[in-house]
């Protein structure tokens, strides 16, 4: 049995985090390895920053994840744990960091009374900052409310979670390195599959979901053999797919050399790995400066393939799939230093040749170029193109958000990244009022529906046809919503073609 699967039926504490004061009255959950008490909520409860696997510091940074010994005191659950080691953000100032960070957070409306479907958020952040604790309140008001389980997991970030270098393979032979950040979210769906039935959830209904990295992990998923049966449904936003996806192998090790070069450590053998195990995670993440640049590795185990070859053949969960993104997802890449001479250098790209696509008659003016571009390569073509290759295969369902709020219009160029969530998970991010609100409960409906029956239609909703056909086209979400054919199509199918050229694919 592979070691993650062999999770499944474990509560993976870790040995040195399992002897806490518990919570003064809340509720106790008896899990494979020990009882954990959380804090009340109404019929259910609240349990957060239960530890799935042991510290990943010391000899173990850069290993897959491992089980710990079982316990008999309750684990204390009423608070969230520490998160990754990451570059501090506004947000994070002053939040706890730790390599024993591998923890995952439960909320569920009754412990009792039948199996309930189960949403697990996989959080984003570009794959260097973010944690499970991100929206996981919010949402969990949301979907408890409609008898949902909401669930989040941490997961390594950073070099610490996507590294190959030779030494590993040397190391750790039989171990395919590189993809830490995916063995940590199986380990984490593995736990859910084997101890989620206790808390009141449905082992069998399980819908993951997540936006940027987090949407780019849902398709690492899909594609993965390692992540097979643990979930029902999946949800992708904002997450690309076609270009950047991945990387293989032997260019991950490249990068895996250059960083210890940079960290100050030498050679290709597993002595070099010892010595990079003796540097903090500061050290770590000092050695990696300028635009974040981690991503899926090609690794021949946890994914075999490049994620959306693995799509176009089907080598994929056969599962309902929904893959979305906004109208202005240029917004992140001004935060990720990603301008015009990056995305030439990085990705290829020939503007003069992309002009004659996105400018035929000559009145756009270069930002505006740009800022399409950035939309359309790596999210917008990628999120219309995976729902159109899943869809040969399973049901499949695309989107495109560009609602903005009444007091931002005019002032914005579209809805930035991410924007949907705000409406998906919980309240409008911008202003409030009834057109927002209405918004909210439209998104939440559609994606009840779908965590609850794997198909997001039902009544009194506009009516969201499956992403197939000569004539398919996505939920096109704005004030109103509506499904719109042919949407963007000399824009995608130019992406498209370029990444059928490259891969000698079909293009969606």
């Amino acid at each position: 049995m592979h070691f993650l699967r062999g999770m499944a039926g474990l509560s993976l504490m870790s040995a040195s985090m399992v002897v806490a004061s518990p919570a003064a009255e809340g509720p106790v959950v008896k899990t494979a390895f020990g009882p954990i008490r959380g804090v009340a909520e109404g019929q259910g409860g609240i349990f957060k920053g239960i530890p799935f696997a042991r510290s990943t510091g010391g000899d173990r940074r850069w290993t897959p994840p491992v089980p710990v010994t079982p316990w008999t005191q309750p684990f204390d659950a009423s608070r969230f744990g520490p998160i990754c080691p990451q570059p501090e953000t506004p947000e994070g100032r002053g939040v706890a960091q730790s390599e024993d960070c591998l923890s995952i957070n439960v909320a569920t409306p009754a412990l009792k009374g039948g199996k309930k479907p189960v949403l697990v958020l996989i959080h984003g952040g570009a794959f260097f900052v973010g944690s499970g604790a991100e929206k996981f309140d919010e949402a969990a008001r949301v979907y408890n409310a409609r008898g949902i389980l909401v669930v989040s997991i941490n997961y390594r970030l950073g070099r610490l979670g996507f590294f190959s270098h030779p030494g590993l393979r040397e190391e750790q032979p039989g171990v395919a390195p590189g993809n830490y950040w995916l063995m940590d979210q199986v380990a984490g769906l593995n736990w859910v599959r084997g101890n989620i039935a206790q808390f009141g959830g449905d082992p069998d209904k399980v819908t993951i979901m997540g936006c940027s990295a987090g949407g780019s992990s849902i398709n690492a998923l899909m594609a993965s053999p390692r992540a097979r049966g643990l979930f029902a449904r999946a949800s992708a936003h904002s997450g690309g797919g076609i270009n950047n996806a991945t990387r293989p192998q032997a260019q991950a090790e490249r990068e895996g050399v250059a960083f210890a070069a940079r960290a100050g450590v030498t050679g290709k053998g597993k002595e070099a790995i010892a010595a990079l195990r003796k540097l903090d995670p500061a050290a770590i993440m000092a050695a990696d400066p300028g635009p974040p640049n981690f991503g899926a590795v090609v690794d021949g185990e946890m994914i075999p393939e490049e994620t959306a070859i693995a799509f176009a053949k089907g080598d994929i969960a056969r599962v309902p799939y929904i893959a979305g993104s906004t109208s202005n997802e240029a917004s992140v890449f001004g935060l990720m230093g990603f301008d015009e001479r990056v995305l030439e250098d990085r990705f290829g790209i020939d503007f003069a040749t992309v002009r004659k696509v996105y400018d035929p008659e000559g009145k756009l003016g270069q930002a505006e170029l740009l800022r399409q571009v950035q939309t359309d390569f790596i999210f917008t073509s990628a999120a219309m193109a995976t729902a159109a290759l899943a869809g040969r295969w399973q049901p499949s369902w695309s989107y495109h958000f560009a609602y903005v709020p009444p007091a931002q219009r005019g002032k914005v160029a579209g809805a930035p990244h991410c924007a949907d969530m705000g409406y998906t998970l919980g309240a409008a991010k911008a202003s409030q009022g009834e057109e927002n609100a209405r918004l909210a409960r439209m998104m939440q409906d559609y994606w009840t529906n779908f965590i609850r029956n794997g198909d997001p239609n039902g009544a009194g909703l506009p009516r969201w046809t499956e992403y197939k056909g000569a004539h398919r086209g996505p939920l096109l979400i704005g004030s109103k919503a509506a499904v719109a054919p042919d949407f963007r199509a000399p824009h995608l199918a130019y992406w498209w073609k370029s990444w059928a050229e490259r891969t000698n694919q079909t293009p969606p």
